[in-house]
């Protein structure tokens, strides 16, 4: 079987007028409505008329993608900030899906709109991204420690190392330090008590949010 040895992408952008029915859709099915409506004469079609023109080249198409996606520009947009703060664990590209998968039926603001970006956010991308961490907290002895872990930057949790796991912390005392991305995110995390994987740590949304732009480099640099 023939190896691909040339990637070919043709970008089109179709400014539309559409009625207000289609634009009340949301994102996932306003993206549906244009696949079904555009239909095998574009899907099959248009690889079909390039295979063939592409014949005069000498060149042979070996497989192709389709990939469809959808702005409503009337739709008023989602402000950076609030974006951040309901999807501290999305990537800059992931944020500008979230803003348009949620705008045409976004609440106006306040906490309606940042509980319908999580929603949406937590349905697009709900892996572990994981970052490294050090906690700071005191034991149950009094003792100060420093124990090493995992943040969850999806949802605020934090894994000890396995060493680390038997250790208990010291109740009521307060914030504790969470240190992450070579010590520039320094967070306060709660502890609600302790379970076989050891002590219950967890870093708030808001938290994660305030220090989204060094995590985000964290994650992206160890997935590199």
């Amino acid at each position: 079987m023939s190896k691909a040895n040339l990637k070919l992408r043709v970008t089109f952008d179709f400014e539309l007028t559409a009625p207000p029915a289609l634009l009340e859709s949301d994102h996932d099915a306003l993206c549906r409505q244009l696949h079904d409506a555009l239909g095998a004469m574009v899907f099959q079609g248009m690889p079909t008329v390039t295979a063939k023109q592409l014949t005069k080249l000498g060149a042979s198409m070996l497989a192709h993608h389709a990939h469809l996606d959808a702005a409503n520009l009337s739709a008023p947009g989602i402000a950076r900030e609030a974006l951040v703060a309901a999807a501290p664990h999305l990537t800059d590209d992931e944020l500008d899906q979230l803003a348009r998968r949620a705008a045409a039926k976004a609440p106006a603001g306040g906490d309606d709109l940042l509980r319908y970006l999580r929603r949406q956010a937590l349905a697009m991308i709900n892996e572990y991204r994981m970052v490294s961490c050090v906690v700071e907290a005191k034991l149950i002895s009094g003792a100060p420690a420093r124990l090493e872990g995992k943040l969850n930057l999806t949802n605020g949790s934090v894994m000890l190392v396995e060493r680390d796991r038997q250790s208990r912390l010291q109740a009521n005392q307060g914030a504790i330090a969470v240190l992450a991305a070579d010590g520039t995110a320094a967070m306060s995390a709660s502890c609600a008590g302790h379970t076989l994987s050891g002590p219950v740590i967890e870093v708030a949304v808001g938290e994660l949010a305030r220090h989204r732009d060094a995590l985000m480099r964290d994650w992206q640099r160890a997935g590199a």
